[in-house]
């Protein structure tokens, strides 16, 4: 997800490390300062609910970004 929309240009993209209801990891992307979260929930491709979870760390894409070409 994250590789396609980067090679379509859409540049405010972060991957975070979170927890989901403080029980369960999930590795989120975020898209547009967090508006949209996205393929989290198994029934919708987008969801906007981030308050059921919380945020560990910040993983870095420059390196998917680089090798791709769209820095």
């Amino acid at each position: 997800m994250v590789y396609t929309l980067l090679l379509l240009g859409v540049k405010d993209i972060d991957i975070v490390d979170a927890m989901y209801d403080n029980s369960e990891n999930a590795c989120l992307v975020l898209v547009d300062n967090a508006k949209y979260i996205l393929n989290w929930y198994p029934s919708s491709v987008l969801n906007t609910t981030l308050s059921d979870f919380t945020n560990i760390k910040k993983i870095d894409i420059n390196p998917l970004t680089q090798k791709i070409g769209k820095e």
